[in-house]
């Protein structure tokens, strides 16, 4: 973001940080949109088996018990 005020360091052949700063955010959101790009969409949760079902009720039974005591 460069001002174009006369008197700001800028305009001077200088960079503020401000001017800094805006623009490396710019780079890091740009980065980010291009990895995004490649990153595979997220395949869909696998059906849980019945142990698997059992299990997190068990921890949750756990979890339960360990809260009231």
């Amino acid at each position: 973001m460069t001002r174009t005020v006369p008197d700001h360091v800028c305009a001077k052949q200088a960079i503020c940080f401000e001017c800094f700063k805006a623009g490396m955010e710019r780079a890091r959101a740009r980065r980010e949109a291009w990895a995004q790009r490649s990153l595979p969409f997220e395949a869909a949760p696998a059906a849980l088996s019945p142990r698997a079902i059992a299990h997190r009720r068990q921890m949750l039974e756990h979890l339960s018990r360990i809260r009231h005591a």
